[in-house]
């Protein structure tokens, strides 16, 4: 599996910013409520935008979200947190992604055990200025709260670490970074305002004290130790569940974290969807399989699968190397044995080939029933080298993954030929995917990219692909995109970003 990654920052995405406009134009109550230092990469869409909306706008913001192309996400349960929906949306200029973590309350704690909700959504929205082009709460209120977050998260290994002296300090140099950031926008006496006009749900003086105490030993980890244990106390009316639950909660989450950390991201609301691209050689199709894994990986639940050949099973493996022997075998008794022991051989060397290429058939189709269940558990399939046949019933040439003993073997005697009717059975079982992405290359930039492989091999598969998108966008139950192959790797990626995007 690869490393999902975040995209790179270059400018505002723009579909992001008239996102936030139109939010405004409608006279939706929000804010970017955390992470503001970061504010000009999350709005390139490098990090996630946490945003606070007023709970009674929460209709008007979805439909806006909606017509902007925004796609709803569903968080796995053992992450979801009351209060909180999920959106992706996409820049179609740039084919970045940006995510909205959309609050309707304030929900703070440690990673997987929020456990404290704060009555401030009201003084946040309030209290709004203009960032970068779009609200965000004044520094005193997030000041305020990102006490509260950062001595919520502190743990006792990081008062071990502080203590000791060792590795790096307990409350990391983000965190550090950002509350100096706000600091150098407030005064003592604005974050007191603030704290009355919050209704004094998070005491001035732990909030005063503990950037004093950051701000001389970033270490002092006894102290940040006790001033945690204050707060929980005074906070203790805001818990949503008694603490021993929330700890309970937070190891399971650990444990089921390194057992199944793929599950940890999110999955989207319309349900799981599998994806095929389809090429002949030297369009790109593994290149461009890796490009969307990493992109939709980056917040989706993503699988891809190979269906070709070049990842054999054992038993395929092992049926391919007793082919080779049998071959050599029959070349050697060819010049120098007798006609009859030439035929066994070769009868014995075509019915372990047919087998290969039926072993072949059922890596397959075991590959696609996984790959079902993927789908049906709310996931993302991509497919490399989605056979030919349950796609088209036309396509009686297979040279594009699908059958193969009946056009590389013969069907001269009754084992071949119940080989062969078996193979076809097991392709025409495969369901079909739920889109196919065309990747139409034409043979000379096919020959181009693989100098060797042979100019009639590769036209016949381009052939093979141009009637498939034909026949496939004549069928209703599927979608079909076409992709100009042709074209610079960075073009065709992005082509087919925006297909996939919109079968989303």
């Amino acid at each position: 599996m690869l490393v999902a990654e975040a995209p790179l920052v270059d400018a505002p995405l723009g579909s992001l910013v008239e996102l936030l406009a139109a939010l405004d134009e409608a006279d939706v109550a929000y804010c970017l409520w955390k992470s503001n230092s970061h504010l000009a990469a999350a709005l390139g869409g490098a990090t996630d935008l946490d945003m606070l909306v007023e709970r009674s706008h929460a209709d008007r913001f979805r439909a806006l979200a909606l017509r902007r192309g925004c796609k709803p996400l569903v968080a796995p349960s053992h992450d979801a947190v009351a209060g909180m929906e999920h959106y992706l949306g996409l820049d179609p200029v740039t084919t970045r992604l940006f995510h909205l973590h959309v609050h309707y309350e304030l929900v703070l704690g440690q990673k997987h055990a929020k456990n404290h909700r704060l009555p401030l959504e009201r003084a946040f929205l309030g209290s709004t200025r203009v960032l970068h082009g779009v609200r965000v709460p004044s520094a005193e209120m997030e000041l305020m709260v990102l006490v509260v977050r950062t001595l919520l998260k502190y743990r006792a290994r990081d008062l071990v670490k502080d203590v000791l002296g060792i590795r790096s300090p307990g409350v990391p140099a983000e965190l550090r970074s950002e509350i100096g950031w706000l600091l150098d926008q407030t005064s003592t006496e604005s974050m007191r305002t603030a704290a009355r006009v919050a209704g004094g749900v998070v005491p001035a003086a732990i909030v005063e004290r503990f950037t004093t105490r950051l701000e001389h030993d970033p270490r002092a980890g006894v102290a940040t130790f006790r001033l945690r244990r204050e707060l929980l106390r005074v906070l203790r009316a805001y818990e949503r569940e008694p603490r021993w639950k929330a700890r309970a909660r937070y190891a399971r989450a650990l444990v089921r974290k390194r057992r199944r950390s793929r599950d940890a991201r999110l999955r989207p609301s319309t349900g799981g969807r599998a994806i095929a691209l389809i090429g002949a050689d030297g369009s790109g199709k593994s290149t461009t399989v890796d490009l969307l894994e990493r992109w939709l990986g980056w917040k989706l639940q993503v699988r891809a699968y190979y269906l070709g050949s070049k990842q054999p099973s054992r038993r395929t493996r092992a049926l391919y190397l007793v082919f080779r022997a049998l071959r050599r075998a029959h070349s050697a008794l060819d010049r120098r044995q007798p006609f009859s022991a030439a035929r066994v051989v070769a009868g014995c060397r075509d019915a372990v080939l047919a087998a290969h290429f039926l072993s072949i058939a059922r890596d397959r189709s075991r590959r696609v029933t996984r790959s079902r269940r993927d789908v049906a558990e709310g996931r993302l399939v991509l497919f490399d080298r989605y056979p030919v046949r349950p796609l088209t019933a036309s396509a009686r040439h297979q040279v594009l993954d699908g059958p193969h003993i009946a056009s590389e073997v013969g069907t001269r005697n009754a084992l071949l030929r119940a080989l062969s009717r078996h193979e076809d059975r097991l392709y025409a079982r495969l369901p079909l995917p739920d889109h196919v992405v065309v990747l139409d290359v034409s043979p000379s930039v096919a020959v181009a990219r693989k100098p060797d492989h042979d100019v009639g091999t590769v036209t016949a598969k381009t052939d093979v692909v141009r009637e498939l998108f034909r026949e496939a966008a004549r069928a209703s139950q599927l979608q079909v995109d076409r992709v100009d192959a042709d074209q610079d790797a960075e073009a065709v990626a992005a082509d087919v970003r925006r297909a996939v995007w919109r079968g989303l």
